[in-house]
């Protein structure tokens, strides 16, 4: 019975009543649907029931802040923790459904970054032999790249991942570039981003934003869009619909493509 008890204790996830997000927030992410998820200052992952009046939350005290979530699939989002090598995959209400330890996976040694396939399975970047590879659902190895040090010329790990249908993008935010891969893991072309200060995914753009703007990259666009002035602030999400922001509360706003500068 105690040991049930801890356990409830050190893996939170729940219903909890709706409030104001508030100035915790340290992070946030739109899936496709415009659902607004919330990374909390107490490392609780969060988001609307938008059936009722009250909140879904995660929280696992034995791992920490995730190091990157994805929620391009709102019904298998994934937590990724790459000190621990751990995939905690989430369904829409943030339970857990399951978790992958990609340490115990014969071919995966040091995972840098991840994020959901287009197949439902996962792509990792590999740093220990500079390989990115296709996970199944179930952790089993199905697809991977060549020794990418060799066709990128460099031995660094990317920032991210990226996914859109066909795309697979890997973003390395300190030297303003894409690495553009079919999602057969094969190397296309590199793209030259601006500089940016944060950056925002919501396939199929990529928003950058800096202190007076932002500018934004579509999959298979061989360049950025214009930069456009801005007094919006922080991570931004635009797209067809306007631009997503956080507001001084920490809370959600979009502002429409026509009120957008």
């Amino acid at each position: 019975m105690r040991l049930l008890i801890l356990s409830l204790i050190l893996i939170f996830s729940c219903v909890t009543g709706k409030t104001a997000v508030g100035a915790d927030v340290i992070d946030y992410f739109i899936d496709n649907a415009g659902r607004e998820y919330y990374l909390l200052a107490n490392d609780r992952f969060i988001t609307d029931n938008q059936l009722g009046k009250n909140q879904f939350s995660y929280y696992d005290s034995s791992l920490g802040a995730p190091a990157s979530i994805d929620v391009s699939d709102p019904f298998a989002i994934l937590l990724f923790y790459p000190e621990y090598g751990t995939v905690v995959v989430l369904d829409r209400t943030l339970s857990e459904v399951s978790r992958i330890d990609l340490f115990s996976l014969e071919n995966i040694r040091q995972p840098e970054a991840l994020a959901r396939a287009s197949n439902r399975g996962i792509w990792v970047f590999d740093s220990w032999d500079y390989r990115l590879k296709l996970l199944d659902p179930q952790g089993n190895r199905t697809l991977q790249s060549n020794d990418l040090r060799l066709q990128l010329k460099t031995s660094t790990a990317p920032h991210a991942i990226y996914v859109d249908r066909g795309t697979v993008l890997l973003h390395y935010a300190e030297e303003n570039e894409l690495a553009v891969f079919t999602n057969y893991g094969r190397f296309e072309r590199w793209v030259t981003l601006p500089p940016a200060e944060h950056f925002g995914w919501r396939a199929p753009y990529l928003t950058g934003s800096f202190s007076t703007g932002y500018w934004t990259y579509r999959t298979g666009n061989s360049e950025a869009g214009p930069q456009v002035l801005s007094k919006l602030k922080g991570k931004l999400f635009a797209g067809p619909e306007g631009t997503y922001y956080l507001d001084g509360l920490g809370n959600t706003q979009i502002k429409a493509k026509k009120e957008r500068n």
